[in-house]
């Protein structure tokens, strides 16, 4: 497997923000990539999806702010970021566009 770049990580959040693409439908699914129930507390603080009854009370941006930080911890701070961070890239990549919310958050 090759090494993680800086760069990578950042492609990433660009791609998921292109076509007005902003989180997508199956959140959850991202936060089991990541391995956020093996998460310390502290560390999941942040990385939480605001769904079910936060849903409607988080802006678009906090929720947007807050899958971006699910990418840049994949690759910057995961244990294995390499490979979180490669399976979240290829989840994340192979969504079919109309599984992703868009800017009508």
């Amino acid at each position: 497997m090759k090494k993680l770049t800086t760069q990578e990580v950042e492609d990433l959040i660009k791609y998921c923000s292109d076509k007005g693409r902003s989180i997508p439908h199956n959140w959850y699914r991202v936060m089991e990539i990541i391995e956020y129930s093996k998460l310390m507390p502290h560390v999941q603080k942040g990385l939480q999806c605001l769904i079910l009854s936060v849903w409607n009370i988080t802006s678009k941006e906090e929720k947007v702010k807050v899958f971006h930080n699910q990418i840049k911890y994949a690759g910057y701070h995961s244990f294995k970021k390499d490979k979180i961070f490669y399976e979240l890239k290829d989840f994340l990549m192979n969504l079919p566009e109309d599984k992703w919310y868009h800017q009508e958050l």
